[in-house]
C-alpha cells in the first residue's frame, strides 16, 4: 500500500485543500492590482510577528515595489508570482500564495518527483512508463540551473525545505515561465537519463493528487505490512525486538480510534510493562496540529528511567519535518537524551508558526501569511533547521528495494553516555537557582540526577530539562548537543558558575 499525495499537498501549504477553490478566474486592470498589492503590504505588516524590526521586511517592500513598477509590462500570472516572490522574502514557509486555488487555473504535471540523494527521480507519473526514471533537466536546461532560478520563489525558512518544495513548484508551468525557464504554457519538456527526452502535458490537481510518493514506511509499516494511511499517528512494534515504533503526522485526534490523549496512554503502558525498552519516533511526514497537545507525551518520555537514557529514545526527522513535528523533535532535544537520526529538519526551533489567510479584494486571490511564531529556545537562537546527530542519506535504489536507511540507523545505534560527575563535592557546590537571560534556571539533584532545568512560560514551548556530566576540567556537558556550563575553582576548593555556553553563545550567569 503507498500513500497518495492529496494529504501532503494540504500539509505543505498548512492549510486544508478546500480553501482552495471558490472563486473564480476576475479581471483586474492596473488600478486594482495597485489596490491589491497596498492591501496586500498593509495585512503583512499588521499580521506578521515584529514585522517592522525583521531584517527581510525591507527586501518584501522593496520587492512589491519594483512589482508596481513593473505593472504595465507583466502579465497576469507573472503578478501573482511576483507577488509569490516578494513573500518569499520574508523567509518563512507560511508567507505565500496558496497554489491550487481555483482563481488561479493553476496546472500541474502529472509526475511526483523526489530529491534522492543521488538526483531527482520520478516515484510516480500518471505516464507508468516514466517511474524510476532520473530527471536530468527540464525545458533543455539542467534540474539544478531550474531550482537555482526557481528559488527566489519558494517560501521556506531554509534550503532544506526549498528543495521539498521544489518537487511541487518545480512542476508548474506557470511559474516555470514566470521564473524564466522557456517553454509552452501547456507542459514541460523533461530530459531524463539515457538521453531521452519526453513532453509531459500539464493538467489538472486531481491528476497529481491521485499519485503514490511511496515514501519508507509513510503511513504503512512495511516489516509488518500494516496500512496506517490517513492516521495522524499510531504505532507498531518492530518485530524480534522491544523497540516500539510511533509515527506523527498531525497532533490532532484521528477521526477514528483513540483520542490523541488515550494514545499517549497506550504508548506509557507499552513503556511501564517492560514490552517497550526503546522508542522510535517518526516525525518525517506531517507538520500540523496543536503544539499544547505535546507536554503530557514530552513529560512521560523525560521522566522514563528506561526510555530517557542515550540510545533508547530516536527521533526520525527530514527535510519535510516542521510545525508541530518540530516543535516536538526541539522539545525533546532539550529535555531528553533524544537521538536525532535523518535529515536536516524543514524549520528551526524558533520558527513554527500559525497562520491567517487573508483575501486581496480584486483579484480574489488567497494569500497565507504566518501570523504568531512559537519559541522552543532562546530568543537570539536563530537556528534555520535542527540538524540531526546521525545524518543518514536516502538513495533511489534504496526507494526502489523499498529500504528505509532511517530505520536501519535507529535499530542499529548503540548509546553509551553515562551521566556521571567524579567529584561528588560539586553537586552540592553548584546547586541553586540562578538568572540566565532573565530565566530562573535550576540546577541541582532530583531523584537521583543531577541536572539543569528551566520550566517554560505562558505562550511558549521552550523549557529545558538537562543532565549534567564529566565534560574535562572546568567544564559540565550537559545532554543537550552544545550546551556545556563552565565553572572555576580557587585555592579553597570553592566553585563558581562562570557561564553557559550555548551552541556557541556565551550566556551570563547570575544568581537569583
Amino acid at each position: 500500500m503507498k500513500k497518495r499525495v492529496l494529504r501532503l499537498v494540504s500539509i505543505w501549504f498548512m492549510v486544508p485543500i478546500g480553501l482552495c477553490w471558490g472563486q473564480k478566474t476576475v479581471s483586474v486592470d492596473r488600478k486594482a492590482w495597485l489596490e491589491d498589492l497596498e492591501f496586500l503590504e498593509q495585512s503583512v505588516a499588521k499580521i506578521f510577528p515584529d514585522f517592522e524590526s525583521a531584517p527581510e521586511s525591507e527586501l518584501f517592500l522593496q520587492e512589491l515595489g519594483r512589482l508596481r513598477g513593473d505593472l504595465d509590462s507583466l502579465s497576469r500570472k507573472e503578478i501573482v508570482y511576483g507577488i509569490q516572490k516578494a513573500l518569499a522574502f520574508l523567509k518563512d514557509e507560511g508567507c505565500n500564495i496558496l497554489p491550487f486555488q481555483e482563481v488561479l487555473e493553476t496546472k500541474i504535471l502529472p509526475v511526483s518527483l523526489y530529491p534522492f540523494q543521488d538526483g531527482w527521480y520520478i516515484c510516480d507519473a500518471k505516464n507508468k512508463a516514466l517511474v524510476g526514471q532520473r530527471v536530468l533537466g527540464m525545458d533543455g536546461r539542467s534540474i539544478d540551473d531550474v531550482y537555482e532560478m526557481m528559488m527566489p520563489y519558494l517560501s521556506a525558512d531554509n534550503e532544506h525545505y526549498q528543495e521539498r518544495l521544489f518537487a511541487v513548484y518545480g512542476i508548474l508551468p506557470d511559474l516555470l515561465r514566470s521564473a524564466g525557464v522557456a517553454g509552452p504554457d501547456s507542459g514541460v519538456e523533461l530530459q531524463l537519463s539515457g538521453n531521452r527526452n519526453v513532453f509531459i502535458e500539464a493538467g489538472p490537481l486531481s491528476q497529481y493528487t491521485s499519485l503514490n510518493r511511496g515514501l519508507p514506511n509513510d503511513g504503512y509499516f512495511q516489516l509488518k505490512q500494516k496500512n496506517h494511511e490517513n492516521e495522524n499517528y499510531w504505532l507498531e512494534y518492530v518485530p524480534n525486538s522491544e523497540a516500539m515504533y510511533i509515527q506523527f503526522q498531525q497532533i490532532s485526534n484521528n477521526g477514528e480510534g483513540p483520542s490523541f490523549k488515550k494514545f499517549v496512554g497506550f504508548i506509557a503502558e507499552g513503556i511501564k510493562t517492560g514490552k517497550a525498552k526503546k522508542i522510535i519516533l517518526d516525525l518525517r511526514y506531517g507538520g500540523g496540529g496543536n503544539g499544547f497537545k505535546l507536554k503530557p507525551f514530552t513529560d512521560m518520555l523525560r521522566d522514563s528511567e528506561q526510555i530517557n537514557q542515550d540510545g533508547n529514545l530516536i527521533v526520525l526527522t527530514s527535510r519535510a519535518t516542521r510545525g508541530t513535528l518540530l516543535e516536538l523533535a526541539s522539545i525533546l532535544t532539550l529535555n531528553t537524551q533524544a537521538v536525532i537520526i535523518g535529515e536536516p529538519t524543514g524549520e528551526g526551533p524558533n520558527t513554527v508558526g500559525d497562520i491567517k489567510i487573508v483575501q486581496m479584494p480584486n483579484s480574489k486571490i488567497n494569500v497565507s501569511v504566518t501570523k504568531v511564531f512559537w519559541p522552543t529556545s532562546w530568543d537570539f537562537d536563530k537556528r534555520t533547521t535542527l540538524e540531526p546527530h546521525v545524518e543518514v542519506g536516502f538513495t533511489s535504489q534504496n526507494f526502489y528495494k523499498n529500504e528505509d536507511p532511517w530505520l536501519e540507523a535507529a535499530m542499529s545505534y548503540v548509546g553509551g553516555r553515562q551521566l556521571s560527575i567524579k567529584d561528588a563535592g560539586l553537586k552540592e557546590k553548584l546547586s541553586g537557582t540562578y538568572n540566565v537571560q532573565g530565566r530562573k534556571i535550576t540546577i541541582g539533584v532530583d531523584e537521583g540526577r543531577f541536572k539543569m532545568q528551566m520550566d517554560r512560560k505562558m505562550k511558549s514551548f521552550f523549557e529545558l530539562e538537562a543532565g549534567l556530566l564529566d565534560g574535562g576540567e572546568g567544564i559540565l556537558e550537559t545532554t543537550i548537543h552544545g550546551v556545556n556550563l563552565y565553572y572555576q575553582k580557587d585555592d579553597s576548593d570553592n566553585v563558581e558558575l562562570q557561564y553557559l555556553d550555548w551552541m556557541g553563545t556565551k550566556l551570563d550567569i547570575g544568581t537569583k
